[in-house]
């Protein structure tokens, strides 16, 4: 490590990525993982058909023995673990809503589970009320040894330096510098605030882009977007090896103008907070089901056509709180093809998932990804946030009936934090938040032209 990484590196940032990797590569068995995804890419169909019934079995039987709220439900259905003979044996039981796991909570952790070894995460809360969930160490360590498995898809090492822009929060005491990044050494990390993205700063990006020797650029495919557009706009190019995307649904716009940015390709992969699905991208492009992590359905509906339908997902790694035939809330169109490369991995068309809009702030930044203003909100059961105009917010809530006021200036603090300028911000009490054409609801619409249309 460069001492000069030192001089932009925050404690705080430095001790976490110290955690973070101790965790990841250390305590859990993520070494083991890794192997074994080395090797189980290249099995054969009916090999991962008896992985996934083989790991199917373990879930349920440990869900049956160690979660009183699966327990009941299978008593009540009639169901035991031994019954299962093979993978359409998990039609017996009930599709798992997010209000399941919202009520349920408590009964929905394994009483096996040790505490201090778990891990908590939270939904995003975009479209609804966020959940709170638990990992073990054996998901934490699945999760890492799968992601750096699409590292190497993208022609990455391990230990390659990347940054991201994922709605990190940096210190005012940094941003009033003209400084929107902090630098995790242990992790070879960039991370990069997103909220700060505009005309007049573009070129300091670029210039932490290169200063750290940075190999591949991460993030929200709307932040990236905005990275790349405005760089191209003052045709400006920075060579990376690869350029990843998560989170969002990716549209071929966005695809296009990173790569031109970058010059290079885009992997594009597809997770959750609730750990029950997985898809990453191939050397040749295609989007892969991996499914040594999940038993995933695609469930048609009368509301879906042209081949589109629901993700649900049951999971193989998360003893811990195992969810099971869980409704994630996006949907996906999947594909007959075979990959030229060589992996019996069921090939995704298209993640249609959610696509969220940006807003513009009156000094003319773009603020994607608002998520994060939703985490930890209590007594809310939806909300999008509305721009009409440049100088107005309008975050539209349908509320349960505990939202207090206090619930509401939470928010509005959060919100106001990431757009970092003065803006007249107000909530709308809702019974129900109109949808797309496609069922889905879209967390952020702005009706202001910007630089990016």
């Amino acid at each position: 490590m460069r001492n000069s990484d030192w001089k932009n590196t925050n404690i705080g940032f430095f001790g976490n990525g110290v955690r973070h990797r101790i965790i990841k590569r250390m305590i859990s068995p993520y070494r083991k993982y890794r192997k074994i995804l080395a090797e189980s890419q290249w099995w054969s169909e009916q090999h991962l058909m008896d992985y996934q019934l083989e790991h199917l079995k373990a879930t349920i039987k440990s869900a049956y023995k160690n979660v009183p709220y699966y327990r009941g439900k299978m008593q009540v259905y009639g169901i035991k673990p031994d019954d299962i003979k093979s993978i359409d044996f998990i039609v017996k039981l009930p599709i798992l809503e997010k209000e399941d796991v919202r009520k349920n909570y408590r009964d929905m952790l394994a009483i096996n589970a040790f505490p201090p070894m778990l891990y908590k995460c939270h939904t995003s809360g975009s479209t609804g009320k966020p959940l709170t969930l638990y990992r073990d160490l054996h998901n934490i360590g699945f999760e890492h040894a799968m992601l750096m498995r699409q590292w190497q898809w993208a022609k990455l090492g391990a230990n390659d330096r990347y940054a991201t822009l994922k709605g990190e929060m940096i210190p005012q005491i940094k941003t009033r510098n003209n400084i929107f990044w902090n630098f995790s050494p242990i992790e070879n990390k960039l991370y990069m605030s997103s909220y700060h993205l505009s005309e007049r700063n573009i070129e300091r990006y670029v210039t932490a882009l290169r200063k750290y020797h940075i190999k591949a650029v991460e993030g929200y495919p709307s932040s990236l977007y905005v990275l790349a557009k405005l760089m191209l706009n003052k045709n400006i190019k920075v060579q990376m090896k690869s350029a990843l995307t998560t989170s969002e649904t990716l549209v071929a716009k966005q695809k296009a103008v990173i790569e031109q940015a970058f010059q290079c390709q885009v992997y594009d992969y597809y997770g959750m907070a609730e750990r029950v699905a997985a898809i990453h991208t191939c050397e040749h492009g295609r989007h892969h089901l991996v499914p040594e992590y999940s038993l995933v359905e695609f469930i048609g509906s009368d509301s879906l056509s042209n081949g589109i339908y629901e993700v649900v997902g049951t999971t193989f790694t998360n003893m811990a709180m195992p969810l099971i035939r869980y409704r994630v809330g996006d949907v996906i169109k999947p594909s007959n093809e075979q990959c030229p490369c060589g992996r019996n991995y069921p090939v995704i068309e298209k993640i249609v998932g959610r696509a969220d809009d940006y807003i513009i702030t009156p000094s003319g930044k773009l603020v994607g990804r608002l998520d994060h203003v939703f985490k930890g909100a209590n007594n809310l059961i939806e909300a999008q946030i509305f721009q009409p105009d440049t100088k107005n917010v309008i975050l539209r809530i349908v509320p349960d009936q505990f939202f207090k006021q206090s619930d509401a200036d939470s928010i509005l603090s959060k919100l106001q934090k990431r757009l970092g300028e003065p803006m007249h911000l107000e909530i709308e009490q809702l019974t129900f938040i109109p949808r797309t054409e496609n069922g889905k609801l879209k967390s952020v619409i702005s009706n202001v032209p910007g630089i990016l249309n």
